[in-house]
């Protein structure tokens, strides 16, 4: 008797499409995107206005992170013992200790900026959803370098043995048909190069499994994921039925973290449990 009422409650605390592999984060306000700094989580909740501070387990350690007004929180990075975010036309920085604001930086010409991640030391890369607008900010000197466009430019991750930064974008005016692309840094043209076969879709986060393969999440099919290939140029879809954003891929676990803006959760789903389309 026992036995059975415990396997009616695991299938209680299932939610539906869920399998046993998944983990659900929940109590979030339209969380864009996720990123883990040793054993603790950071997301950043878009229509909330703020960052969480969690810890790998996903509990709350500061529901509310930072000391300062955010507007639009979305893309992350981690740098120097600094997080930082984009904030719409601007890219904000706090203390991880203290939460503090320590570093601010508004671009002219940005409207959207969506995801940031670390270059080389001090430097970091970020994108304008509404420009196409790619940049490279150097967190010391506050210059600002255009870097090219991309149609929709979303998802930015950087391989530092190859020197390359790989983008990922929604698209032209976000019609869904985005692609992935890579830019040489070493060059100082402002030329993206489309990925050969790359797929297509509402591309939002990019990460590196590997130094040969890439995962990018994407909004169309009622969600999914993309695992591309760098030798073969060729990519593998799982379909998630998740809402996808900034995703944040754990090489060390295998985890893959994508924010579910719409649900106020971050599912966490371990890639050998991935099932191809």
């Amino acid at each position: 008797m026992k036995k059975s009422i415990s396997i009616i409650l695991i299938c209680l605390f299932l939610l539906p499409g869920q399998s046993q592999s998944q983990k659900i984060i929940d109590s979030l306000v339209g969380p864009e995107s996720i990123l883990k700094v040793g054993d603790k989580l950071f997301v950043s909740n878009l229509r909330g206005g703020f960052i969480s501070e969690l810890s790998e387990d996903g509990k709350f350690i500061r529901r509310k992170f930072q000391k300062t007004v955010l507007y639009a929180p979305k893309g992350l990075a981690a740098m120097n013992n600094i997080i930082y975010v984009t904030d719409t036309s601007r890219v904000v920085g706090f203390d991880i200790n203290s939460g503090e604001q320590v570093f601010e930086l508004t671009i002219p010409a940005a409207t959207f900026l969506n995801d940031l991640c670390t270059e080389e030391k001090n430097m970091l890369a970020v994108t304008d959803s509404k420009s196409d607008h790619v940049y490279l900010i150097n967190t010391l000197d506050k210059t600002i370098q255009f870097l090219g466009n991309v149609a929709g430019a979303n998802g930015v991750t950087y391989n530092t043995k190859t020197k390359q930064l790989y983008v990922c974008g929604v698209g032209v005016k976000w019609n869904g048909q985005g692609k992935m692309y890579v830019k040489n840094m070493g060059k100082q043209d402002t030329l993206f190069t489309e990925l050969p076969n790359s797929p297509i879709g509402f591309f939002d986060g990019i990460e590196f499994i590997d130094d040969d393969h890439l995962i990018v999440d994407d909004w169309s099919h009622g969600g999914r994921l993309f695992i591309y290939d760098l030798k073969n140029d060729s990519s593998t879809s799982y379909t998630i039925n998740n809402g996808t954003a900034d995703l944040y891929y754990d090489k060390v676990s295998g985890d893959i973290y994508i924010p579910d803006i719409n649900k106020n959760r971050v599912l966490i789903e371990n890639i050998h449990s991935l099932k191809k389309d």
